[in-house]
């Protein structure tokens, strides 16, 4: 499948099986899982949540979880699926959450789908919504992968990207490279990235 800058996220779930998806991963992503390992508790957002796995997931590891997605069908989809996890229709670009409301937010797939100049409001709504101190956890493709054809799918960046990005408005923990979970084989070279707010 291939995703576009303006994809109609709401026909995608609509018409495709939620398991054949590319982004889709059943357990969670390992790299979060890693980072999460000195937290234990606090509000977590699972930005663009789709499925709702990682959000489910999160739950049960003791975490407040709301999951968010900008299409309803996702939204319809996961609650049925997991009961235990909030969840809501938003759009980062305009969203309707409060000013500092989660310590933490995941975002497995959001960002590298973004144009330069959405990329802009992202980055103001996830300051705004995130407590002092809190985190991010973002994956994005990355420039050194090669498994997607040029001008498909998602955006991708290089680690001085990423710093240079967001240096003004949170402090970069950790840069790391790794993989994107998910059904495209091989899997593609991603960023795993903790920001401080």
């Amino acid at each position: 499948m291939e995703i576009k800058e303006q994809a109609d996220w709401e026909k995608v779930y609509q018409l495709e099986k939620i398991e054949e998806l590319p982004w889709y991963e059943e357990k969670i992503d390992l790299d979060l899982d890693d980072a999460i390992q000195i937290i234990k508790n606090g509000k977590f957002l699972d930005l663009g949540t789709g499925p709702g796995t990682q959000a489910a997931e999160l739950s049960k590891k003791g975490f407040d979880v709301t999951g968010s997605d900008i299409s309803p069908t996702a939204i319809q989809k996961a609650k049925k699926n997991f009961d235990n996890v909030r969840f809501v229709q938003d759009d980062i670009l305009n969203s309707k959450f409060e000013d500092e409301y989660f310590d933490y937010i995941l975002d497995r797939g959001c960002f590298h789908v973004f144009s330069e100049i959405e990329r802009e409001k992202y980055k103001k709504q996830m300051q705004r919504i995130l407590k002092k101190g809190g985190l991010v956890f973002l994956k994005c493709i990355s420039k050194k992968d090669a498994s997607m054809k040029k001008n498909k799918g998602p955006h991708k960046f290089s680690e001085e990207q990423i710093r240079d990005f967001f240096k003004d408005q949170f402090d970069i923990i950790k840069v790391k490279d790794t993989v994107y979970y998910g059904k495209i084989n091989p899997l593609p070279k991603a960023l795993f990235v903790i920001l401080k707010k």
